[in-house]
């Protein structure tokens, strides 16, 4: 690789950086830029006009401070549009919210985690999952399910590349106790978390699948420790709901 072709890379890389960063704060300075990223003020300055003048940041006129804009959701939700099922399962998970007044949520795998592309909660309980979050798969209801899709031998490479940490004192981390829940989903057909990625919440999930016969995504109901002797009809009507939006999508 030429060095002019290592400096154009290493250039997206930062200016990457610089995006990432911003991400995490509502607004910041040209300098809180420069210091977050550790570059030179006069590096940090060509980059953030190379992004404000492709649309990727927005600069605030009165404050000189910098935010980023939302031209990558909108490049994402490109690619959400485009997936078969997704006009299909978010209207499911509405029904679902609605008919058992609880929250309802809507995911995919990307890259071996779970990401939220759609929610919906009567009640606004607020609850810490947010449309575009990603969550690890081990520990949560939706991402047991899909992995329970997979063969072992898949589940533990995906183990072994896995940063697995306990979240609470529920979380399993210990492979061979995983692969036994594993094998529990799938005689199930769905998955429980019992407060493994936040404490006081506990989720049930299942998969739905599309004509491929492929895990297509999957859908969890949340609800409050305190709402435990709902979690029998809960079962029921998410499996329900996973298998109308299977059947729609025409998997058989």
């Amino acid at each position: 690789m030429s060095t002019n072709s290592k400096t154009r890379v290493q250039s997206i890389d930062r200016a990457l950086c610089i995006l990432e960063t911003l991400s995490n704060y509502e607004s910041l300075s040209l300098v809180e830029i420069s210091e977050k990223v550790n570059l030179h003020k006069a590096t940090t300055h060509r980059l953030v006009n190379s992004l404000l003048d492709n649309g990727y940041i927005e600069k605030d006129l009165s404050t000189k401070h910098y935010r980023i804009s939302l031209k990558l959701f909108a490049l994402g939700n490109r690619r959400v549009q485009n997936i078969d099922f997704l006009n299909v399962a978010k209207s499911m998970i509405r029904q679902l919210a609605i008919e058992i007044n609880q929250t309802v949520h809507l995911v995919i795998e990307d890259n071996q985690e779970v990401l939220y592309i759609d929610k919906y909660d009567p009640n606004e309980n607020r609850m810490q999952s947010k449309i575009g979050m990603k969550v690890p798969m081990y520990c949560t209801a939706v991402g047991k399910a899909i992995l329970a899709t997979k063969t072992n031998t898949e589940i533990a490479e995906y183990w072994e590349k896995s940063s697995i940490r306990k979240l609470t004192n529920n979380t399993i981390v210990n492979l061979e106790d995983f692969l036994e829940e594993i094998e529990n989903i799938r005689k199930k057909s769905y998955a429980i978390d019992n407060e493994e990625n936040e404490h006081g919440v506990i989720c049930i999930g299942a998969t739905f699948s599309s004509f491929k016969n492929i895990a297509a995504g999957a859908i969890s109901v949340s609800m409050p420790v305190s709402g435990i002797e709902k979690k029998p009809l809960f079962i029921e009507k998410i499996l329900e709901a996973t298998g109308k939006t299977s059947k729609i999508l025409g998997y058989f």
